[in-house]
């Protein structure tokens, strides 16, 4: 019997402890600046301005490699950097600035694309991406985006309707 009213006064302590006034119970304005869209926006961040985000590579030929060089500018008043240049898949090669980019400075970010293995004959587009964050910015991510449509001519013995197209 002793032993049931020790967890008793635990979940009683538990209860009373859970009610007190520091939970209070969330209203219209808590909901709204909980939103990530309604957040103030960074004070002295810096801010950029790509020139380009999405390239059409057209039709190329499977086994073609292909390069596009995104390039922006920082518009605003201090320094930014990027952090981090993540690609989609193992088939595009990032590079990018890594030097601090001043204000009125230029950055660039260059994909490069290995299409090996991507090509049917009926041309598939493919649409590939590299993420680009930064530190020190009004814009954390930026998503820059190219396709391609690639080309492969139809090999003897093999049925391209049922050929997966899935990289």
């Amino acid at each position: 019997m002793k032993f049931n009213k020790f967890y008793l006064a635990i979940a009683l302590g538990t209860m009373i402890l859970s009610c007190s006034q520091g939970n209070k119970e969330m209203d219209v304005t808590d909901i709204e600046n909980s939103n990530p869209e309604n957040a103030p926006k960074k004070v002295g961040a810096g801010e950029i301005k790509f020139l380009d985000t999405v390239m059409d590579f057209g039709k190329i030929t499977d086994g073609e490699i292909v390069e596009h060089t995104y390039r922006f500018r920082n518009v605003g008043k201090v320094p930014v950097a990027i952090s981090k240049v993540e690609a989609s898949c193992g088939c595009t090669t990032p590079d990018y600035t890594k030097d601090i980019i001043p204000p009125g400075g230029e950055g660039k970010v260059k994909a490069t694309f290995n299409s090996s293995g991507y090509g049917y004959p009926e041309a598939p587009k493919v649409e590939k991406s590299v993420s680009v964050y930064f530190d020190d910015c009004k814009t954390d991510l930026v998503v820059l985006k190219f396709t391609a449509n690639i080309y492969a001519p139809a090999k003897e013995g093999v049925n391209t309707e049922s050929a997966g197209h899935g990289h």
